[in-house]
């Protein structure tokens, strides 16, 4: 398994999931509810930018909605429509709200995010396609 220091080559593709999706059956033991296979596209600020398709995107969209409705509603920060990505970007990041559409079938993503490659295998749930 990679560590969290472990930073991937832009162009590689690998599982990605946040440390907010991590849970610990066993004391030491890490596994992911959820994981996304993505498409390394550059790092920003640090945090690495990934490219999602379709599916994966759905799933993450539906993820930090479930957040949000169990959180608070001003937690509603991600929308989907199917075509179209909203990302309502928090005050702390310059507010606004930023539009992503695919590119060659792909959601570019990240939004400073922490997130981090995984081992599928630890992983609950895996969405999307090569």
């Amino acid at each position: 398994m990679t560590t969290p220091d472990y930073a991937p080559p832009r162009g590689s593709t690998a599982i990605f999931s946040g440390r907010w999706l991590r849970y610990e059956p066993v004391p030491g033991f890490h596994r992911y509810h959820e994981g996304y296979l993505a498409t390394v596209t550059g790092w920003w600020n640090g945090s690495v930018e990934l490219a999602l398709d379709h599916e994966a995107v759905t799933a993450l969209a539906q993820t930090f909605a479930a957040m949000a409705t169990y959180v608070g509603g001003d937690w509603h920060t991600v929308d989907f429509d199917g075509h179209t990505l909203t990302v309502a970007r928090p005050i702390s990041l310059g507010g606004g709200v930023h539009l992503v559409e695919p590119t060659a079938g792909r959601y570019r993503i990240g939004w400073g995010l922490p997130w981090l490659p995984v081992d599928p295998r630890r992983c609950d749930r895996v969405f999307g396609q090569p």
